[in-house]
């Protein structure tokens, strides 16, 4: 099975209003200057249990770098978050995701690296895992004066449900220090990760 290819990982950002997702601006309010970085917690929901998380620098055969955060089977994939260096601020699934009060603190701990990927590499890792009914998504992204992405730190954990008035810990499922220029995914032990081209 293969994920997305990049163009349309490309297309689906340009077009994430249309496709169900929703642009998170950093704007306070009309008329405020922009925030140099946006911090949110997502609550999301997934799909048979699975879990995909793409990050990858400058491709040359789509122009762009970015992360996409996905579940379902990965052959046809829903986008629970997408940040894309050509689009203004990033896209979340409106129809899936919703801001979580949980504290994370973000950390790579216990998690191995998938290896580091540089703008100009055709191929990036995918991470594959299993996961919980609804994950949370830990975001720090920063911008440009054009309000693009210029830098990104996203952390993915499990939430699991309560069982006898006690609830498990959350654990981490991948983190991701991005930017356009050097990518590097990290993810745990019951995780997979494959190279991928962009298309």
């Amino acid at each position: 099975m293969q994920p997305r290819s990049g163009a349309g990982i490309l297309a689906l950002a340009l077009a994430v209003l249309g496709g169900g997702l929703y642009l998170a601006t950093p704007f306070a309010a009309a008329g405020h200057r922009v925030e140099a970085k946006a911090r949110r917690t997502l609550s999301c929901a997934t799909d048979e249990g699975a879990l995909q998380i793409w990050a990858f620098a400058t491709d040359p055969s789509v122009g762009s770098a970015g992360i996409t955060i996905s579940t379902g089977n990965p052959s046809l994939s829903t986008s629970l978050l997408q940040v894309n260096s050509k689009g203004p601020h990033y896209g979340a699934a409106a129809d899936r995701c919703h801001s979580a009060t949980k504290h994370v603190v973000l950390s790579r701990r216990g998690l191995t690296s998938a290896g580091v990927v540089h703008a100009g590499d055709y191929r990036s890792p995918m991470v594959y895992c299993a996961a919980t009914r609804r994950v949370l998504i830990r975001l720090l992204v920063s911008y440009g004066a054009s309000e693009k992405p210029t830098a990104a730190t996203i952390e993915v954990l499990t939430l699991p449900r309560a069982r006898s008035g006690k609830t498990p810990k959350s654990k981490r499922l991948g983190y991701v220090q991005w930017s356009p220029k050097r990518s590097v995914t990290y993810y745990p032990a019951a995780c997979t990760s494959q190279l991928v081209a962009g298309r």
